[in-house]
């Protein structure tokens, strides 16, 4: 029985020290090769994978990781979670938070189950309602203005809008601009936004025009796309399975599928 329970143990902590270096160790583009692009043929049973990659630049570097499932984004709030939770009405799918001049925007987003868009004050005192139901993906600043992204892809309906928020006596949504499927993440460049939706890949300039740039080549929907960068003419998609290349991705788009050697 002792050595059993010392086995036990080494198995144990062995799992969870390969664990720690799958997910904290991270990887350039020379780590990833050229693979088909995903298929109708392909895509589900790729769909299914366990990888899951993250891609970011750090300084002039492009690093590659495994995601962790952080599904919050943004910043972090300085209360405990009972007291987030109260103050949201015991809602716990919190998914996006932006810090304001007085305080909190907190979006939340439950799937089909709902979401909502709520204040809290800077002492965590105060709280209400923006606007309920809504599944909040991303919540951002461009151009001085504060934007929301939300939206919903579900039992083959997909829809989803980019919203601005601005403050009177209290935060409330001023401008909604609908976009033509449910949005993932947005990629903030020099002059414009970009926005990955479960479909597409749509430019959002200062003068607040929408202009979709590309279609996906396959229901990239199905990977879960979790980041991007873009590099010079070219942009990376990390999701499920692998990264997506699309060299001259604005004028002459050309897809390439990288998957780790």
């Amino acid at each position: 029985m002792t050595n059993y329970l010392i086995n036990r143990k080494i198995l144990t902590l062995t799992f969870l020290f390969s664990t720690v270096l799958i997910f904290g160790q991270e990887y350039g583009l020379e780590d990833f090769e050229t693979d088909s692009v995903p298929t109708q043929k392909t895509q589900y049973e790729w769909h299914n994978s366990k990888i899951h990659w993250i891609i970011e630049k750090q300084n002039d570097s492009i690093k590659i990781s495994q995601n962790d499932y952080n599904y919050s984004k943004g910043d972090s709030l300085p209360f405990s979670k009972k007291q987030i939770e109260k103050k949201i009405k015991n809602n716990h799918s919190v998914r996006a938070i932006k810090k304001v001049s007085d305080g909190y925007i907190v979006g939340l987003n439950g799937g089909e189950f709902g979401g909502g868009l709520w204040f809290i004050s800077k002492n965590g005192k105060k709280s209400y309602e923006i606007s309920s139901y809504i599944r909040v993906c991303q919540i951002f600043e461009f151009n001085n203005k504060l934007y929301v992204i939300r939206g919903l892809a579900h039992l083959g309906s997909s829809y989803g809008s980019l919203f601005e928020l601005k403050k009177d006596k209290k935060w409330k949504i001023q401008k909604d601009f609908q976009l033509p499927d449910a949005p993932r993440f947005v990629v903030l460049e020099d002059e414009n936004i970009l926005i990955l939706t479960t479909e597409r890949l749509i430019s959002f300039d200062k003068n607040e025009n929408l202009i979709e740039i590309l279609k996906a080549p396959f229901y990239w929907g199905m990977y879960y796309p979790s980041s991007a960068i873009v590099d010079s003419d070219n942009i990376y998609i990390a999701m499920r399975k692998g990264i997506l290349k699309i060299t001259e991705f604005k004028s002459n788009p050309n897809f390439e599928w990288l998957v780790k050697k």
